[in-house]
């Protein structure tokens, strides 16, 4: 069962880790009042999509921390150094989300490329 569990948190850091680009763009969007993109002003409808981005952020933080804790825990108890293993991996896989997304349509998650 223990083993289980174990597969299972690296599968679910694994996944969160490979999104997260998208994720953080998505809650900078919402979180800067423009949740229907750049070109769009919203208007009334800022209030609603800064609070959408906070929330978003706060299930993000609740989807990665735990997950990240908790195999860091599992890396310090094998051995000291591996402690960083996770963070390493998270960085590894933060970057491949880029990759795959692609480096222009992450940075115009930003608003860069964008006339305002």
């Amino acid at each position: 069962m223990k083993i289980l569990k174990t597969i299972s948190s690296i599968i679910w850091f694994l996944l969160i880790s490979l999104s997260s680009p998208l994720w953080i763009g998505c809650i900078y969007m919402n979180i800067t009042g423009h949740g229907k993109g750049y070109g769009y002003d919203m208007g009334s409808e800022a209030d609603i999509a800064v609070f959408l981005g906070v929330v978003l952020l706060v299930m993000w933080l609740l989807a990665i921390l735990p997950v990240t804790i908790s195999l860091c825990k599992k890396g310090y108890c094998k051995k000291k150094s591996f402690v960083w293993l996770p963070l390493l991996a998270f960085a590894v896989l933060f970057a491949a989300g880029i990759f795959i997304l692609g480096w222009n349509d992450f940075i115009k998650l930003f608003g860069y490329g964008y006339t305002v």
